[in-house]
C-alpha cells in the first residue's frame, strides 16, 4: 500500500534544494527544470547569499558552482560544514572539472559529486534521486 493517494500528490515530501549559481541564465534554468523534475528549489546568487539562505532554512541538498565572486564553490562547502556544522550532502558543478580533485573535496568537505559543465539537468536529476531514493519523483 503506498503511503499517498494519487489525488494527494501535493502532500508527498519534497526535496527543497539550494541552488547557488551566479550566472543569472543558469541559475533560473536550474530552478525552473529542478521544479519540474519535482524538487523544491532556492536559488541564491553567489555563496555569501548562499550562505544566508543556508543559516535561515532548512535544505536536504546543496548544488553549488565553483567559480563565483564573493564566496567560491570550495568556501561555500567550508562554511556550511565548519559556521553551520551542517552535514548536508553538496554537488558541485564547475567548467573546471578536470582541475578539481573530487577524492579531495569528498574527504574535506563531504562533496557527493563534481559535475562538469556544461551538463543535463536530467542527469544532475537523476543523481539526486540516487542520493535520496525515499524521495524520488517518479
Amino acid at each position: 500500500m503506498y503511503p499517498y493517494q494519487i489525488n494527494d500528490i501535493n502532500s508527498i515530501p519534497r526535496l527543497h534544494i539550494l541552488v547557488v549559481e551566479d550566472s543569472i541564465v543558469l541559475g533560473e534554468v536550474l530552478r525552473s527544470n529542478l521544479e519540474q523534475e519535482g524538487f523544491h528549489v532556492t536559488w541564491a546568487a553567489d555563496g555569501k547569499e548562499a550562505i544566508e539562505l543556508f543559516s535561515r532554512g532548512s535544505y536536504d541538498l546543496v548544488v553549488t558552482d565553483y567559480e563565483m565572486p564573493i564566496l567560491n564553490g570550495e568556501q561555500v562547502c567550508e562554511q556550511l560544514r565548519n559556521e553551520c556544522l551542517s552535514d548536508v550532502p553538496i554537488i558541485i558543478c564547475t567548467a573546471k572539472g578536470m582541475e578539481l580533485d573530487l577524492h579531495k573535496l569528498a574527504d574535506k568537505y563531504g562533496v557527493k559529486a563534481l559535475l562538469q559543465k556544461p551538463f543535463s539537468v536530467s542527469e544532475l536529476a537523476d543523481f539526486i534521486r540516487e542520493l535520496f531514493p525515499a524521495n524520488a519523483v517518479v
